[in-house]
């Protein structure tokens, strides 16, 4: 920090029995300058965003905050697959919260966090509660898709090679959008169809293909925050059951679902709560899950915290571990508590680093939580140096 003289004028006017005289008082006064900017290194495997605050989990320690982020509400981040830059989806309005929008995919640099450029798409993306599949990377790195919503559904495909964007495609019927292959989309229908929409080398439409009956909306429809493991998507229903998609070959494969609740937790009312409920680690294949004990079905999951975390081996279906997902205690000091909890009982978000030795992550309305994946023991009851909550996302790749 550098320090300088500066002048500060104050008008002053003495009143009495008749207006007298004003006079302009002047006074020296020392103040200290804003200090330099950081660029930052290589990123680390415990790196991840709150929200858009960037943090280094394991030393509790703030990194940065994503620069002049315009997106209303907390939105998906991607990454481009050199790690160089990340982008978001943004809307301006003429007079700030009304007048004439203007929607655009801004390019932000991952080592300045600054903005590197941006491509203008039309003023219809979707303004939802931050989840998983407002916006998708193609897994060759080339294509971004933006779930659209007027209430008509759609997608508009930006080519981050060339910045420019490409076209808007129509998906009647079927929302989100989530990457299926290295020019595919895959999204939710409201009838419980999968729609994959693939593209050209210039990111033009080829195609849009159905299958049928992914799920049942009637009966036990599917939470929309999905979590992708190589290259299947894990998706859980109300009800508990989690159905998987392979979307390795030129159409998605349908996995065989399966329930994460036995006969003991049924009868408990054990339910799969939270904002962010799940998380892979995917190195070991284990799945973290968070659940709550409530006696009555839940019109909204993501309403209510987990209570608990539940760790599973995807391969033997087998439920490893079980561990309080008390809230951070407000006593620990950190950041300040902000909105985003749920019931405020236990954690809304979790999220697992991709090491050797995993950390868990867990937000709540109160602070993130810091522990080992494997062993549940705490590294951090509660961060002092990150915001009390929020959407996870690591900084990748």
């Amino acid at each position: 920090m550098t320090s300088g003289t500066h002048s500060i004028c104050t008008f002053s006017t003495l009143t009495g029995l008749a207006l007298a005289a004003a006079a302009n008082l002047c006074v020296a006064q020392e103040f200290d300058s804003f200090g330099r900017s950081e660029v930052l290194p290589e990123p680390e495997s415990d790196w991840a965003f709150v929200n858009y605050s960037l943090v280094d989990v394991t030393d509790d320690h703030f990194l940065g905050l994503i620069g002049a982020a315009q997106t209303g509400r907390p939105a998906d981040i991607e990454f481009s697959p050199d790690g160089t830059s990340l982008f978001l989806v943004e809307t301006f309005y003429t007079r700030g919260n009304r007048g004439e929008r203007t929607d655009t995919v801004t390019i932000f640099d991952t080592h300045t966090l600054g903005v590197a450029g941006e491509v203008e798409i039309p003023a219809k993306r979707a303004l939802l509660l931050v989840v998983e599949g407002t916006l998708a990377l193609t897994d060759n790195g080339r294509f971004l898709g933006v779930f659209n919503l007027t209430p008509a559904t759609s997608i508009s495909v930006v080519d981050i090679e060339k910045r420019e964007f490409v076209g808007e495609i129509s998906t009647p019927g079927c929302s989100l959008v989530f990457s299926a292959g290295e020019l595919s989309y895959m999204m939710i229908c409201a009838n419980g169809d999968l729609l994959t929409v693939t593209l050209d080398e210039n990111g033009g439409e080829v195609s849009k293909e159905r299958i049928e009956r992914f799920f049942d909306p009637e009966a036990d429809p599917i939470r929309e925050s999905g979590v992708r493991y190589g290259d299947e998507w894990l998706f859980v229903s109300f009800d508990g059951m989690l159905h998987s998609v392979d979307v390795s070959g030129a159409m998605p494969l349908v996995g065989e679902s399966w329930s994460l609740l036995n006969a003991s937790d049924r009868e408990q009312n054990w339910r799969i709560t939270g904002r962010q409920p799940l998380a892979v680690h995917r190195q070991s294949g284990r799945l973290y899950v968070l659940a709550r004990q409530n006696d009555e079905p839940l019109d909204d999951p993501a309403d209510w915290d987990g209570t608990e975390i539940w760790s599973f081996d995807l391969a033997t279906r087998e439920r490893l571990q079980r561990l309080e997902a008390r809230p951070a205690s407000a006593d620990a000091g950190g950041a300040g508590a902000t909105l985003g909890s749920t019931s405020g009982d236990g954690a809304s978000n979790i999220l697992v680093t991709q090491d050797d030795e995993p950390l868990l992550i867990s937000a709540a309305g109160t602070g993130i939580s810091i522990r080992s994946a494997l062993t549940g023991e705490y590294l951090h009851e509660r961060m002092q140096n990150a915001p009390a909550s929020g959407w996870l996302t690591l900084r990748m790749p």
